[in-house]
This record gives C-alpha cells, structure tokens and sequence, in this order.
C-alpha cells in the first residue's frame, strides 16, 4: 500500500488464475449456475493475494438479486470455515443494484460498467481459496481474476484479512448495531454500512446519522475508541448531505423516493486502524443520543425501525470463521 515499495526488488514470484470468461484463451472455465459455486482463485502458501476483480451479470439482469445473492467466500491455510464471507455487493461496496455512484479508493473500486476491484492485501500461510458462491436460482457469467505473490516465508507480522456480513434489522434507538465480537490479536481496518428506513422521522438520514461508533479493546469495560456519531465516523459532519468518496471514506447513495430512506457509504481505517491484542467488541450505540429530537420521536411511536446491511473488514492473527464473530 505503499507507494515507495514498487521501487524495492523483493524475492516474490506473481501468480495469477482467471474465472468464469470462458470466451477468450481458457474455455475451460465454467460460469457461476444457479444454488452452485465456482473457483476464483487458489495458491499455496506463503504467499499475499493483492488484487480481485470482478465484472458480474445475472440471468435477467436481476441485479438487486446479483449483489445481495452472489457472496464472496476466501479460506485460508486448508480451513473449511470461511474467513471472508460477504455479498459481491456490499463487500466492494456496490450497493442498491448499482446504483451507488462509482468511486476509487486505495484499497477498493467501483468504475463504470460495474467493473470492481479490491486491493487490500490477503497474506496466507499455506494456502487460500477465493471462490464465489451463488445462492439465486439464476446463471451468472462474467470475468474475474486474482493476482497473488508467492513470498519465501511468512512472517508473524502478516494479519490473516477476514469480512463479515450483518444483516440486522434494528428498532433505534433501543437496539445497538453490532459491528463485530472476536477474540485474538488483529486490527479493524473498515466498513461498508448501508441503511434503509421507512420511519419519517428518519428522513434525510436523521436520526441514523445519530449512533456512537464504540470499539471495545482488549476486553475494556469503557469504549477505548468511541466516534461521535455514525457519520463522523464515516468521514462526514452534520448528517450525510452529499454524494462524496475519496481514499478513506465515501458516501455513495443517498435517495428519498417513495417514503423511504437509503444511504450506503464506506470507511477504511488505514492511518488509524482499531489495534487490539486479545479482543475486540465494536457496535454502533444510540443510548447516548437519547435526546436527540428525532429518536425520541421515533421511540414515543415506536417506528424506528432500519434495516441495516454492513460488511466489516478486520485482520486478525489466526484465519476464524467470519460468520461466528
């Protein structure tokens, strides 16, 4: 991530294995079918995979369908669980059937015609598997790759990069939005949130905008980091106003349509990522905004409901099971 390592002669070999483009010089590879899996990538180890790229198309152009159906899943070291496992949406921050706003950041991209790309680096041990699996009823076909470096040794150093994906449907602001609970030695490096709320008083994002982003370090009692307010966190002031991206962070859909609310934005932690040795408990809290006009409004009626759908993005020093943390 360095700019000055491109210039320094390192003892690595490029690997690189194609998927599902079947039209060109590997007729072999097969499409994504319908409740099936196909292989992106695999290498054995030590190595760092450095680049995925994808360009995706459903039967039907069913999109909605595509991006929430159609899941990421990277294994390390001959592990069964997954230690990557998101919707292709959400984890490279695609969101609302494309129509987020196409962005460039250091570690992830989204350019037009769909064509994404994530560059945060993935070291693995023995081995890695990167493949995606299809849980739609429908074909998809497109091209993707995967560059890796072969490197002589591992280093103890080297973070194992794990994903998960949240799928909650909460009541603010009663209810907190979990972000992630883990045990070990790592490093929380960023989110993608997207929320979707049809309570009026949530219009404009009001309310939403109004949770503490608290990381919980090393089995602390007290937040050891605790960001006020959600957009804050999300590199913007007084509620999220305005499409913006840049390398850190990025609001990419904003929409009032129909009485409803939806907002999808990012947040890399790459200056500052959320250090921990032997734990970590992150959430999103509302309790202390409990004056806030808007979620008072919403708890006398009880209509604050949000649905909100959130990738995590973390390295820790053993490959663990995304799903269960």
């Amino acid at each position: 991530m360095n700019p000055e390592d491109i210039c320094r002669m390192r003892p690595y070999k490029s690997r690189m294995q194609n998927s599902l483009w079947h039209w060109d010089a590997h007729p072999e590879l097969p499409d994504l079918p319908p409740h099936g899996r196909v292989e992106l990538g695999r290498f054995d180890g030590p190595g760092i995979v450095r680049t995925i790229h994808l360009t995706l198309n459903i039967t039907g152009d069913d999109r909605t369908a595509l991006l929430r159906g159609v899941f990421l899943k990277v294994c390390y070291d001959g592990h069964d669980h997954a230690s990557v496992y998101a919707p292709v949406g959400d984890f490279f921050c695609d969101s609302f059937a494309s129509e987020s706003s196409h962005y460039a950041s250091i570690v992830m991209a989204k350019r037009p015609t769909n064509s994404l790309f994530c560059y945060l680096p993935m070291p693995f041990r023995t081995g890695v598997e990167l493949s995606l699996v299809n849980t739609t009823a429908q074909t998809v076909t497109g091209y993707g790759y995967v560059t890796a470096d072969a490197v002589p040794a591992w280093s103890e150093e080297y973070g194992y990069f794990h994903a998960k994906w949240i799928d909650r449907r909460v009541t603010l602001p009663d209810e907190e939005v979990p972000l992630l609970d883990t045990r070990g030695r790592g490093q929380f490096v960023g989110c993608h949130l997207t929320a979707v709320s049809s309570c009026p008083h949530f219009a404009r994002n009001e309310g939403i905008c109004e949770g503490n982003d608290e990381f919980f370090v090393d089995g602390a009692l007290e937040p050891t980091c605790n960001y006020l307010g959600t957009e804050d966190f999300f590199g913007f002031s007084w509620n999220w106003r305005h499409l913006w991206t840049d390398d850190y962070s990025g609001t990419t859909f904003l929409s009032e349509t129909g009485g409803q609310t939806r907002l999808a934005c990012y947040r890399f932690l790459l200056n500052d990522p959320v250090r921990f040795s032997t734990a970590l408990k992150a959430r999103i809290n509302y309790q202390h905004e409990i004056n806030n006009p808007f979620l008072q409004k919403a708890q006398m009626e009880g209509n604050g409901q949000v649905q909100f759908g959130i990738v995590a993005y973390w390295y820790q020093d053993t490959p663990v099971e995304a799903t269960n943390v």
